[in-house]
C-alpha cells in the first residue's frame, strides 16, 4: 500500500495536484458556461442572426480541421462567433466583416477559396477537366462508331467483289436441298 501512495506521490506531486485541479475547474467552466456572444444580452434581430448564421457557415475553423465556425465547439471558433455577432450589431457589412476575420485569421479560414490568384485554379481547373473529359469520350466513341462501320459494311462490299458469293450459292444449294419439294423458286 505503501508502494501506491509512493507511486502517485511521484506522477502527482503535491504542486501538480493543486495545478490539475485547477485546471480542470477551469475546463469545467469553460464548457459549462454559455457561449461568449449570448452572455452579452444583446440578442440580435431575426435578420441580423441569419447573416450570423450565413457568415458562420462560410468561415472555417482555424483550429478544427475540415470545419466552419458554425459546426465546431472549440474557443476559437465561439469567439469567432462573438466578434461576428457584435460586428453584426455595431452595423458592419457581410464583407467587412469577413476582411476582419481574414485579417485576423488568414485566408485559410475562407470556406470557399477566393476567385483571384492562384486560388483561381480551384474554381476554373475542376470545370475544365469535366470539358476535356466529356471531349475525350466524345471523340473515343466517335472514333469507335467509323471503325465499326466498315466492319459492318465488308460483307457487302465482298459480296459486290464476288469473294463470298461461292459460300452463299453453297448456302443456297443446302437450304433448297432441305425445303420440301415446289416450296422454293429455285
Amino acid at each position: 500500500m505503501k508502494g501506491a501512495v509512493t507511486l502517485s506521490a511521484r506522477i502527482f506531486p503535491p504542486r501538480g495536484a493543486a495545478t490539475l485541479a485547477a485546471l480542470a475547474a477551469v475546463v469545467a467552466v469553460a464548457l459549462l458556461a454559455p457561449p461568449v456572444f449570448a452572455q452579452s444580452g444583446d440578442a440580435l434581430s431575426p435578420e441580423l442572426e441569419e447573416r450570423a448564421r450565413r457568415l458562420d457557415g462560410a468561415i472555417m475553423c482555424p483550429q478544427c480541421a475540415g470545419q466552419t465556425i458554425d459546426q465546431s465547439t472549440s474557443p476559437v471558433a465561439r469567439t469567432m462567433k462573438a466578434a461576428i455577432r457584435r460586428e453584426l450589431a455595431a452595423g458592419a457589412s457581410d464583407d467587412e466583416i469577413v476582411e476582419m476575420l481574414v485579417a485576423a485569421y488568414g485566408e485559410g479560414v475562407l470556406a470557399s477559396p477566393p476567385t483571384r490568384g492562384f486560388s483561381l485554379a480551384a474554381w476554373v481547373v475542376p470545370p475544365a477537366a469535366l470539358l476535356a473529359g466529356a471531349v475525350a469520350v466524345a471523340l473515343a466513341v466517335r472514333g469507335l462508331r467509323r471503325r465499326a462501320a466498315p466492319a459492318g459494311a465488308a460483307p457487302q462490299d465482298a459480296g459486290a467483289d464476288g469473294e463470298l458469293q461461292p459460300y452463299l450459292d453453297v448456302v443456297d444449294r443446302e437450304l433448297a436441298g432441305d425445303a420440301p419439294e415446289g416450296g422454293r423458286d429455285g
